[in-house]
């Protein structure tokens, strides 16, 4: 008991002494985990020895990993990411399976594992990928929607495969259309009790659990184990029933409130997860993956990335925002390691395997943390090559003239840009719209609006609206990168017109006014001085005035 405490101790230890200094140097903290079990394995202190008892706690942090990822997981949100989004995630995930299966195949491995390692490569991390993204505040931008609607189709369908993984270990004497018939009836019998009990049972008794937010936290993982369980009587994998689980509460109430409590019993049991990872890799034969290592850390970190940027070249999105989507699934997936780990348990694949696959993504991880923070410098490398495909794949018309002069350029044509563009139309203002999303094209064309599609940091998008006679330029996108380029480009191009430009915070709306904006909008601040003026007025003569501005803005 002693000694199960002291490892379990060393592991946290050092698992957070290991994730404090990732997060000092920037770093993503699952390959930080998966140091502290290196260092607390076979190769330095040789110190985990309970490897059942570790193994199931790791389990409990993927269990609590998935279940919250089926909380999360927002069906409205995922559909909303676009179908392009979807196609581009399904296609990426084909290709990258199938050029990974060639590429391991010819270094030597086996058809099975060259399939299982190819399916796990395919993925990108939704963890690594939205948390960068996230950091930078650019999550609701063209590209980070694009990025999010990828992940969330390759979780989709990381979530068929963990479902269905029974398939792939498949090595009975029976026939596999028995087995897949089987396994049907097993997964409808599944899925058929977690639709009833959330149609029927689970509203009413979280209902009830809700009245104690400790009756709450302990009832939905009461439902977790419950149907990890039963997924596990039907010969599933316990991550397929925690996720199952997940989604099932996932429509309620309170799967905001369940999500918030259960997070910190995943980031208690989860390093454990990746240091037991860590812990099992073998490294005497460290030189014979040593070139496999590089080989597919390359295939993870370039060529998946170069086929998603021209996917989406090719489906007319212009070059930045197919770069930045791009560079953003530059790494493994946490789901590569739940699925080496289940393919392991199941003898499918030796150990080297599983010791492959965590250093790449060590590898890609690490790297790819990088490729996202420095994209647009990265993208500066590559631009001509790309501008030069973009020409060719590009079917939009712009609709605006050079020659226009004394207009109005409005950046961003969402919410906000929306409504500035009806209201200077109104006024009879000359007015170009900017936008680098190709569905708001026609929607534009349709509405009369001289328009270009394009991002506001574009050099020659600027030229093309004409910015140095332009009387006033409108920015409603407050990503600061795209904002800081194009008070950069206004600077150097001496613009004479009046700049006004969005941000989310004082910090950055200071630093704007410093590179010379005329004007900075702060949505926060506008809406509490509205909010302001709304109570001092009539509230019911505010709620008629603002019914009839939103049916406008509708139309």
């Amino acid at each position: 008991m002693e000694n199960i405490f002291l490892e379990i101790s060393l592991v946290l230890i050092v698992g957070t002494a290991c994730a404090a200094t990732a997060k000092f140097l920037r770093q993503p903290m699952i390959p930080a985990y998966i140091v502290a079990g290196i260092i607390l394995g076979p190769l330095v202190l040789n110190i985990i020895k309970s490897g059942e008892l570790l193994e199931a706690l790791s389990t409990f942090g993927i269990a609590f990993l998935l279940f919250l990822v089926g909380i999360e997981l927002d069906l409205k949100n995922f559909l909303k990411a676009g179908k392009i989004a979807i196609l581009v995630g399904v296609l990426q995930m084909l290709l990258a399976i199938i050029f990974g299966y060639v590429v391991v195949r010819l270094l030597g491995f086996n058809s099975t594992s060259a399939l299982l390692l190819a399916i796990g490569l395919g993925f990108s991390s939704t963890i690594v990928g939205l948390k960068l993204i996230g950091e930078k505040k650019e999550l609701d931008t063209l590209y980070g929607q694009l990025v999010i609607g990828i992940l969330l189709t390759q979780d989709f369908i990381a979530v068929l495969i963990l479902i269905f993984f029974n398939v792939f270990s498949f090595t009975g004497d029976s026939s596999l259309l028995f087995f897949l018939g089987v396994a049907l009836l097993k997964g409808i019998l599944l899925f058929g009790t977690a639709f009833l009990a959330a149609r029927f049972l689970l509203k009413p008794l979280f209902t009830y659990f809700a009245r104690s937010s400790e009756l709450l936290f302990l009832g939905a993982i009461c439902w977790c184990l419950i149907l990890a369980l039963v997924a596990r009587k039907l010969n599933f994998s316990i991550e397929v029933g925690s996720l199952l689980a997940g989604v099932s509460l996932s429509f309620l109430p309170y799967n905001f409130e369940i999500s918030y409590r259960i997070k910190s019993l995943r980031d208690f049991f989860l390093p454990i997860f990746f240091a037991v990872l860590g812990g099992q890799l073998i490294f005497n034969g460290i030189f014979n993956i040593i070139w496999p290592t590089i080989i597919l850390s390359v295939l993870v970190l370039v060529v998946s990335p170069v086929v998603v940027a021209l996917l989406l070249l090719a489906f007319g999105y212009r070059s930045r925002t197919s770069f930045q989507s791009a560079v953003a699934i530059g790494q493994v997936s946490e789901f590569s390691f739940i699925i080496m780990a289940l393919a392991y348990s199941v003898k499918l694949i030796p150990q080297e395997t599983v010791s492959l696959v965590a250093l790449i993504g060590l590898v890609t991880m690490t790297l790819s943390t990088y490729m996202i923070e420095y994209d647009d410098k990265l993208y500066a490398l590559v631009r001509p090559v790309l501008k030069k495909i973009q020409k060719k794949k590009l079917k939009i018309a712009d609709q605006a003239s050079v020659m226009m002069k004394d207009h109005i350029i409005i950046f961003g044509y969402h919410n906000m840009g929306m409504r500035v563009a009806e209201l200077l139309k109104k006024d009879k203002q000359k007015i170009i719209v900017v936008d680098n999303n190709p569905d708001k094209m026609l929607s534009l064309t349709s509405r009369g609006f001289a328009h270009l599609y394009g991002s506001m940091g574009d050099d020659e998008v600027l030229e093309k609206a004409n910015i140095t006679k332009a009387k006033i330029v409108i920015s409603t996108v407050h990503a600061r990168r795209d904002t800081l380029g194009l008070l950069e480009h206004v600077r150097k191009l001496k613009v004479s017109a009046k700049i006004i430009v969005t941000a989310f915070y004082a910090e950055d709306a200071l630093e704007y006014y410093n590179l010379g904006a005329h004007y900075v909008i702060i949505p926060e601040a506008v809406s509490a001085d509205y909010l302001v003026e709304v109570v001092k007025e009539n509230t019911a003569q505010a709620k008629k005035k603002h019914l009839a501005h939103l049916k406008q803005f509708c139309l």
